[in-house]
């Protein structure tokens, strides 16, 4: 397939320009508990799906498979594109978080959350454990302040997925992941959804979310 390559810049800004509109808040907001069930009752799943693969693994089966992936100029018409099985969908499994934020500095200023928005973004479980590992040994500040840590991670990127739940309006729903969810940093899930590449990006339209114990 042809391969146009998106600068990562540009894929962030879309797929957060929805946050533009709502940047003016001031201070947290207490998400309606109404809301915060609905989206409960939508994408909680209580059987964890199965096959699940990680964002790199499934990049790897998409290679081996289909050849290089498709990218498209817009999130609209990628997500039209995707296929990823016979309906379009796949199962992630990974991490919430739990590396150091490999996006150029600003991009994502509150990996792995997005505030206000139900979005989080899965890690590989394995680099996540990497990352886990060697910080243990570190001190409290190390991770914001090791050039080495910063550098890996952003050689990392594929190996993280951005994780969106849609509203009515097929948005990124605007409560936040952890208000919704109750996740926290590290946390393993498995993720159901529809997955598209965008530029250096694996962004995933979920429909369901199970969480480890």
């Amino acid at each position: 397939m042809r391969s146009t390559p998106i600068p990562t810049r540009c894929v962030l800004a879309l797929l957060a320009a929805p946050l533009w509109l709502t940047g003016c808040a001031e201070g947290p907001v207490k998400p309606d508990p109404a809301k915060v069930a609905a989206l409960q009752e939508r994408f909680v799943l209580e059987v964890e799906p199965a096959d699940a693969l990680s964002p790199l693994d499934w990049r790897e089966q998409q290679t081996a498979e289909e050849g290089p992936v498709e990218v498209s100029a817009t999130l609209d018409s990628a997500e039209e594109e995707a296929e990823a099985s016979d309906d379009g969908r796949a199962v992630f499994i990974g991490r919430v978080g739990g590396m150091p934020d490999p996006f150029e500095k600003g991009l994502e200023p509150n990996f792995p959350w997005r505030d206000g928005k139900t979005v989080f973004f899965l890690v590989d479980a394995a680099t996540a454990d990497e990352f886990t590992d060697h910080l243990a040994e570190q001190d409290e500040d190390h991770a914001a302040n090791c050039p080495f840590c910063a550098a890996h991670a952003a050689n990392k990127l594929s190996a993280v997925a951005t994780v969106i739940f849609p509203d009515e309006s097929d948005e990124a729903a605007s409560i936040d992941a952890r208000d919704v969810f109750g996740l926290k940093e590290g946390e393993l899930v498995v993720v159901r959804g529809e997955p598209t590449v965008l530029g250096d990006l694996l962004v995933v339209k979920a429909d369901g979310l199970f969480r480890r114990e």
